[in-house]
């Protein structure tokens, strides 16, 4: 799983598929094969609640090994005191494959590797250790493009909601405003973390199609059989389980509703996305709009005697639409999404409230110089209200966790300014803003008491250099 920023990986996508899918001369070409990607280095001074950590979670003493092998050794606990200055640096390798043939037909692949596979050091073994900056596979997939039929797409990869045609984000100034790179200077005990934006579906594998643009009006549609990319079936030591590809009902899936908890450990099932958009220009004003719809099944709970299966999470049902607006190096957008989904796109419980999510941004460019500012305020069911509990008949039991709760809410903001230093090298700077409340849960499991409120507030300094 990973956070995409629009501007980034899935623009470059967008560019991709918009070159491959422009009218195409006779004669037939062999494919070539392009290489780009970009580098970039920060610079964070970082203020956030659960800077101080305690003991253990909750104070106690973190078990021999500490958990599943990646924390402390025995007793040792979780004691650390985070400053607030860091450098971060990040880069991505992408390869680009096109070839043509003679009746217009083009062809090709996209392959992206990044190299922040892991937030931090993991320990696998007793000595053996996986370092936060451990190459994984991004997007990676195929595509096929006529320019009178369209594009197909197949592999992992973005879909039409997911970062390739939504409209009103808007990200072209900093790192991306609240929908940037301050989250990387962020850790998640404090609670403040975690944005619903449309790379946050993530690049299952899935099949993509996007038609050409008719009088202004373009479609897109996916689907994807699970949350899952990449090779092999997806099962730990070949044990069926949680993480599986296919694994329709598992134990203890009511307690992985998010997807964020666990990579690739997700209750979505057989998502499909629908997306219609129009781009054009009045009296030369550049207008584009998008209406789409993101749908899925859920997995079942697996009872952990019987076997027996119960149904406890809403399927996702999202509606989403978007507007942007420029005119003389302004860019003004809003989207809004509503329906059932939990924040990063999460089944939620049934019984569950359904979730809205508001983003609002503008930008304007003059010369070498961009500045911005945008924000998001979202209300989301947060910390599960409805329980699931096994009972003596061997099935399940639907309860309720907590009463009075108004859900959880999250706000934020940012404003960043680039300034280009030289093609494709940008200097940046910029400051973020985010807040989490729910009231009744605690956000900070390292301070007395329950913390109802979790805050991040970040700036950044640095260059970015894409090639």
């Amino acid at each position: 799983m990973r956070k995409i920023l629009l501007g980034t990986t899935a623009v470059v996508s967008a560019v991709v598929g918009a070159a491959v899918m422009a009218p195409q001369a006779s004669a037939q070409e062999a494919p070539t094969v392009r290489i780009g990607g970009f580098f970039r280095a920060y610079y964070g001074y970082t203020q956030q609640t659960g800077q101080q950590g305690s003991p253990g979670l909750n104070g106690a003493p973190i078990a021999s090994g500490g958990v599943a092998g990646f924390l402390a050794p025995a007793n040792v606990g979780a004691n650390a005191r985070l400053g607030k200055h860091d450098i971060s640096t990040d880069t991505e390798v992408h390869v680009f494959v096109n070839g043509k043939l003679a009746n217009g037909i083009t062809y090709g692949a996209v392959i992206e590797v990044n190299f922040n596979n892991l937030e931090g050091r993991q320990t696998l073994q007793e000595r053996a250790s996986a370092p936060k900056t451990t190459a994984g596979l991004d997007e990676a997939y195929a595509f096929v493009a006529h320019p009178r039929f369209g594009q197909i797409r197949f592999g992992d990869e973005d879909g039409p909601m997911g970062g390739l045609m939504n409209s009103g984000w808007v990200t072209g100034f900093g790192t991306g405003g609240i929908f940037g790179e301050w989250e990387s200077f962020v850790v998640r005990s404090g609670g403040a973390r975690t944005l619903t934006a449309p790379g946050g579906l993530g690049d299952s594998s899935k099949i993509i199609y996007m038609t050409p643009q008719f009088f202004g009006f373009d479609f897109g549609a996916s689907f994807a059989p699970n949350y899952n990319g990449g090779e092999d079936t997806g099962c730990p030591n070949n044990g069926p389980t949680g993480f599986c590809d296919r694994a329709y009902a598992f134990v203890g899936a009511r307690n992985i509703g998010i997807p964020s908890a666990i990579p690739d450990f997700s209750v979505r099932k057989n998502e499909y996305q629908l997306a219609a958009r129009w781009r054009g220009n009045v009296a030369g004003v550049g207008l584009a709009a998008t209406a789409g719809y993101i749908g899925s099944g859920a997995a079942r709970d697996l009872n952990s005697v019987t076997g027996q299966q119960a149904r406890v999470f809403n399927n996702l049902n999202i509606m989403q639409v978007g507007a942007q607006a420029s005119y003389m190096g302004f860019t003004v957008g809003a989207a809004y999404m509503w329906g059932d989904f939990n924040w990063f796109y999460g089944n939620n419980l049934r019984g569950g409230r359904q979730s809205s999510q508001l983003t609002v941004g503008g930008q304007y460019s003059a010369g070498p110089f961009t500045v911005g500012a945008n924000m998001f305020s979202g209300l989301f069911e947060g910390a599960q209200r409805t329980t699931f509990t096994e009972n003596a008949a061997g099935g399940f039991t639907q309860g309720v966790a907590a009463t009075g709760r108004a859900g959880e809410r999250r706000w934020g903001l940012g404003v960043g300014a680039n300034y280009r230093l030289a093609p494709g090298m940008d200097l940046l700077a910029e400051y973020t803003y985010f807040s989490r409340r729910e009231q009744g849960v605690d956000l900070d499991v390292f301070r007395t008491g329950v913390q109802s409120r979790a805050t991040a507030s970040v700036f950044i300094l640095g260059t970015r250099l894409a090639f």
